[in-house]
């Protein structure tokens, strides 16, 4: 066998290997770990339902609904990997509710309770909300709507409020801007030698996903949605956040607060979506206020 033969073998099983790991990692991504814990709302004081609503494909999206007998809604989004048990979730319920607002938490599909084979990073999120703003309006709690929603559920906020007028305003927390940049900042949080081996998977890895999932990668760019967005809109950019670089956060706002006099920024002296728990009393007064002053 000659050493050109011997060679070319070498690069095709390096290229069959590097294609395996790819397939394995997209599948990783588009499933990940379930979250679950065993508290409810009544921990945290209030009364809820649970609530089962179904998405346009045929999924069971499982959530609560906190009832605080008001006109007033706001619905939490929790963010990639976590669920309706996410820390950050729990307080922004907790805060909304106490403050007066009915609170709807739900699983996104391929995540928490809810059904799913994979999640879109958003992309078919965005349609599953506004299932749950069809059943908040057969609900009664539909007349004044708004939105939290953190990482993920930030960028599903943003498109939902550029494509649903019931939404009368949003907050977006740490909201990725591209997916595919956030997700590579992701990968470098892996330790040498593997996340050398993710980095240079990476562009496969997003294709093969992209690809199983059914997803339209330029779909998960934020900057395309700003100027659609009318309602008063709070973006909470995290300073030290690893993931969501804080240039592409300021300029989504740029061109959102060109077109929208209701847009607001705030920019926290924290990590990825931590504001929440880090600074509680000053997103208390920021973000319930925000919620309070715009759905009146």
């Amino acid at each position: 066998m000659s050493a050109l033969l011997v060679l070319l073998l070498v690069i095709l099983a390096a290229a069959a290997a590097l294609l395996a790991l790819a397939y394995v990692v997209s599948g990783k991504l588009l499933r990940p770990p379930r979250r679950r814990d065993e508290w409810t709302p009544r921990d945290l004081g209030y009364e809820y339902e649970e609530v089962v609503v179904e998405t346009h494909d045929g999924y069971k999206l499982r959530g609560w609904f906190i009832p605080r007998g008001t006109d007033k809604t706001v619905v939490v989004i929790h963010g990639y990997t976590s669920s309706r048990w996410g820390d950050y979730v729990r307080r922004a319920a907790e805060m909304l509710a106490r403050r007066g607002f009915n609170v709807a938490l739900f699983d996104m599909r391929a995540h928490g309770e809810s059904e799913g084979k994979f999640t879109t990073l958003g992309y078919l999120e965005a349609g599953d909300v506004r299932r749950i703003l069809d059943w908040l309006e057969k609900r009664g709690a539909g007349a004044k709507l708004g939105l939290i929603g953190f990482s993920m559920g930030g960028a599903i906020t943003i498109m939902v409020a550029a494509l649903d007028s019931r939404v009368k305003a949003a907050v977006a927390d740490s909201p990725y801007i591209d997916v595919v940049s956030s997700g590579r900042n992701w990968v470098r949080q892996a330790r040498a030698p593997l996340r050398h081996l993710l980095l240079a998977v990476y562009p496969l890895v997003v294709r093969l996903a992209a690809r199983r999932a059914g997803v339209r990668l330029e779909d998960l760019v934020m900057y395309k949605y700003a100027e659609r967005i009318k309602q008063p809109f709070l973006v909470v950019a995290a300073e030290k956040d690893a993931l969501v670089p804080l240039e592409e956060v300021k300029r989504f706002y740029s061109i959102l607060s060109k077109a929208n006099p209701g847009a607001e920024l705030w920019v926290v002296p924290v990590g990825h979506v931590r504001a929440v728990l880090e600074v509680p009393e000053e997103y208390e007064r920021r973000v319930a206020g925000f919620f309070e002053r715009w759905l009146a």
